[in-house]
């Protein structure tokens, strides 16, 4: 698979500490196309973003504010959209922009395309390896109940339904619309793999977990609202 054709789409907000070695992980792997969409972060992480775009793989929208996880991935989506023809941009992953996705997972997901032609999506599970898990006990029970709550909603069974490490077929994007703002994006996306009837496949991912991406993931409350909105948009 060639690098050139793989875009990375980012989703930025108050990474200022962590962005710019993420951005060169991906550099020094080989990859060349990054989108970071900045969601109205406040903390200088605009300011290095700027810096990079001299490079022309280097790709940036700033949200004015911070819209949330889902508004930044749709920006992001439709950036590819736009822009994917003239840039031949054949895949897309989305990367955390915290750390925790660890770039040498990035063989399992092309392993799996060149594997099969019919895939329209790898997403990445911290499951499927269960010996290989870090992820705390707590967010382990939180993760799933929202693996059984996608199950019932969708009908798309996986070891782990809310993982923000994800390949896709830039060709599916004219199917797959985020029209949630916020983290209950990752549910809607696994509701659009059915009622597209996307070919998907999970791959074993490890997830980096320190006080700080531990810190700026979702608080005990977020679930519930998940499930709340999935619920409303869904059968409302």
């Amino acid at each position: 698979m060639q690098k050139n054709k793989i875009i990375f789409l980012i989703r930025a907000y108050n990474e200022a500490t962590r962005i710019m070695d993420v951005i060169e992980s991906i550099i020094a792997a080989g990859y060349e196309e990054i989108l970071v969409v900045d969601d109205g972060s406040t903390d200088g992480t605009q300011p290095l973003l700027r810096a990079m775009i001299l490079s022309e793989q280097i790709h940036c929208v700033h949200h004015i504010t911070n819209r949330g996880a889902g508004a930044a991935l749709e920006t992001g989506l439709e950036y590819i959209r736009q822009n994917a023809e003239a840039k031949n941009w054949k895949y897309l992953v989305t990367f955390d922009a915290d750390g925790q996705h660890d770039i040498a997972d990035m063989g399992h997901f092309e392993d799996a395309f060149g594997a099969d032609k019919s895939l329209d999506i790898v997403l990445g599970s911290r499951f499927i390896v269960k010996t290989n898990t870090n992820v705390p006990f707590i967010r382990r029970c939180i993760l799933a109940g929202g693996r059984i709550f996608t199950s019932l909603v969708s009908g798309i069974h996986l070891t782990d339904a809310h993982n923000g490490y994800r390949m896709m077929r830039v060709g599916v994007l004219d199917r797959v619309r985020i029209t949630m703002d916020g983290m209950e994006y990752a549910s809607e996306l696994i509701d659009q793999i059915a009622i597209h009837h996307l070919h998907f496949q999970e791959v074993p991912v490890n997830i980096h977990y320190d006080e700080y991406t531990l810190g700026k993931g979702q608080r005990y409350g977020g679930p519930l609202r998940i499930v709340i909105r999935m619920l409303f948009k869904k059968f409302f």
